[in-house]
């Protein structure tokens, strides 16, 4: 009776259809009207999918979870190839990878859990196998894995096969930072060396792991403004074309909350497979004890010739090394990554003046045998706060990079670890090699690092690329070249930059028996005493060559103006050596000294007391004056009165700012100053 009137009310309908339509035309807020229909036909068609299925849509709408699962769970063992079942088993497990709160997500995963764990685990794997897009596909098997861990044995190898053949054939291999990448570094590997059990997989393998995991943070940390999806070339969402169809990870999903923990617990998991004698809580040590731990293996090696500690030594030490070589790098230019330094100023180490003047460069032949000898002391400016940690990252970098260099094949193998590093990497790398090259003394080596950094914009970068050529060139003697960059740098720095008074650590008096260098903020008020330091330094050096001339010991007054009377003992030294060569001639004397305790001393100078110098400094030339006046036995007196008048004029004149009165000599008398050094 009920098919005829279906018959009736609608020929084009068929009876499935017209029970469907019926059961749906009762309004949302009358739903047993709706229940009791369905009964009825699934008593009339029992192996109907089409009414299980809509009684499945009547209690999700209802957001009755009990019910919507048991249903779900009788279509997956009544109906396992119905397209239309698959579907929704994909829309509830695609809200299992989301973080929202929605109300939809949230009834989509209780109704998931409300269902019996392997019914879970078979809608997981069949899922998984339908997907075409394998991103998805290798996202979904990780979910599977992760929730049933006895699936990781069976499927984790193949998931790491799938996710590297992958990358490779997508053509983005040659940047370590992509979705699948992520997925097999942070995610997939883990859980699978965790979990897992024994692999059957060989040592090869694993070593590539490793070497896979370290480019892949390695170069997460060192790409520029990494988290900052404006940025120019940097593919932070990962989304790669397939045809018209876009796919990748969210930015957040290619986020990494701790690069570096996590990347040491890898090394610690790959080394527990390769039977390595590792300490395993050795990540929470600190690096002084990771550095002995290092050594005291590759001692080891060493006696026993190992291969396996020599893959230990070279595969730890490379995660230590880029660990501390990229930190510190963060501080010496924080736009150039993204490991999170607060340290926006960059920072420059150069070699101390007062320590090193007239130390040789180091032969780079005997370096490693006499580094801990030749090791300077640093000292940082009070300003940098964080001078500690960045001391720490930088000498555990120079440690790992020379057990890293040890060997020749262990040099090798670096090397070639290397070579697959980015550009910005490599560009981090050579921050780190040449800064590691002045601290070892080795200049040379240090101005070819220098020589391969890129061009930059940054003003503070380019005042520190300045600053450290120049002390290269200061100590291979090459003394023009480095006063032309340092007068040169003077001149970029604006007058009005408040300056910081010298710190000891800047002062040319100290014991030059070991070496010191600097570690200073790329700020004007550090780098202008700096920059004067260095130019007295240079010309000191001139003064006590056979070569000086009076102008040399001009330039080198008029500079020891800055930061009086700190440089006094100086000072001494040179009007010492004018009086011993009893004359002394600079006629540009007062447009530039101004300081009161110098022009009383050359006012001694002139006395029989002060040893009678014979002094021609004003304006216009003494002998020149002298010729001009009447040969008597008087024949100076008026040129003495004139030399005492301009004294006494120059005394009671107001003095500029010493170091506005230093820039405008350096410009002014630039050519001569430099003239010094030719």
């Amino acid at each position: 009776m009920l098919l005829k009137m279906a018959s009736a009310v609608q020929q084009d309908l068929s009876d499935v259809d017209w029970l469907v339509m019926r059961a749906r035309s009762f309004p949302k807020s009358d739903p047993y009207s709706t229940k009791a229909w369905l009964i009825t036909a699934k008593s009339l068609y029992p192996e109907s999918f089409v009414f299980q299925f809509e009684s499945y849509l009547v209690e999700k709408t209802g957001k009755n979870v009990d019910e919507a699962a048991r249903y779900l769970q009788d279509m997956l063992q009544n109906f396992p190839n119905e397209p239309r079942l698959w579907s929704e088993v994909h829309s509830i497990l695609e809200s299992l990878q989301k973080e929202s709160q929605d109300q939809k997500v949230t009834f989509l995963t209780d109704l998931f859990a409300a269902i019996p764990t392997s019914t879970q685990c078979v809608m997981l794997l069949r899922v998984s196998e339908t997907i075409s897009d394998v991103l998805e596909r290798c996202q979904l098997l990780l979910l599977a894995m992760k929730k049933f861990p006895n699936l990781v044995k069976e499927h984790g190898l193949k998931l790491v096969e799938i996710l590297v053949t992958e990358e490779t054939n997508s053509g983005i291999v040659n940047n370590p930072v992509n979705c699948y990448r992520k997925l097999l570094v942070c995610d997939v590997m883990p859980l699978v060396l965790q979990k897992g059990g024994h692999l059957e997989v060989n040592k090869f393998h694993l070593y590539l792991w490793l070497q896979r995991a370290t480019e892949f943070y390695v170069s997460y940390v060192s790409q520029p403004h990494a988290l900052d999806p404006n940025a120019e070339n940097v593919e932070m969402n990962l989304i790669f074309t397939d045809g018209n169809k876009s796919r990748g990870l969210t930015e957040l999903d290619m986020q990494v909350a701790d690069p570096w923990g996590s990347l040491l617990k890898l090394l610690l998991l790959i080394g527990q497979h390769l039977k390595w004698d590792m300490e395993m809580d050795l990540v929470i040590k600190t690096k002084e004890h990771q550095i002995q731990s290092l050594q005291h293996q590759l001692m080891r090696v060493k006696l026993h010739g190992s291969e396996i500690y020599n893959k230990q030594i070279l595969h730890t030490a490379m995660v230590l090394f880029v660990h501390s070589m990229v930190n510190y790098v963060s501080y010496v230019d924080a736009e150039s990554c993204s490991s999170g330094s607060l340290h926006l100023v960059p920072i420059v180490l150069v070699e101390g003046l007062a320590s090193s003047m007239s130390a040789s460069p180091v032969n780079p032949r005997s370096k490693k045998q006499k580094l801990d000898s030749l090791a300077p002391s640093i000292q940082c400016s009070p300003n940098i706060t964080s001078s500690v940690a960045i001391l720490q990252c930088f000498e555990t970098a120079v440690k790992c990079y020379d057990i890293l260099n040890s060997t020749e094949d262990m040099k090798l193998e670096f090397y070639n670890l290397c070579q697959k590093w980015r550009k910005e990497t490599q560009t981090m790398k050579s921050y780190f090699l040449a800064d590691m090259a002045i601290y070892q003394g080795n200049y040379e080596e240090a101005l070819a690092q220098l020589s391969q950094l890129p061009a930059t914009t940054n003003p503070k970068m380019k005042m520190r690329h300045s600053l450290q050529l120049a002390g290269c060139y200061f100590f291979l003697k090459q003394y023009l070249k480095a006063c032309e960059l340092v007068v040169d740098l003077i001149e970029t720095i604006p007058c009005g930059s408040s300056i910081s008074s010298l710190w000891s650590a800047c002062d040319g008096t100290e014991d030059r028996a070991t070496r010191s260098l600097l570690l200073l903020q790329c700020v004007d008020g550090e780098i202008l005493p700096f920059c004067l330091q260095f130019l007295i330094v240079a010309l000191k050096e001139k003064m006590m060559s056979p070569h000086r001339t009076d102008s040399t010991l001009a330039h080198l007054i008029i500079l020891l103006q800055f930061d009086w009377p700190k440089q006094e003992a100086l000072f001494c030294e040179v009007i010492a050596t004018i009086q011993k060569q009893a004359s002394f001639t600079y006629n540009a004397f007062f447009s530039y000294v101004h300081q009161v305790d110098i022009l009383e001393e050359f006012a001694f100078l002139d006395t029989p007391e002060g040893g009678k110098v014979n002094l021609d400094i004003m304006p216009n030339s003494t002998k020149a004056l002298a010729q001009q006046r009447t040969v008597t036995r008087g024949v100076n007196k008026g040129v003495k009165e004139d030399f005492k008048a301009t004294l006494e004029k120059q005394v009671g004149s107001v003095m500029e700012a010493s170091h506005v009165l230093i820039r405008r000599f350096l410009k002014e008398e630039r050519a001569e100053i430099l003239s010094n050094f030719v």
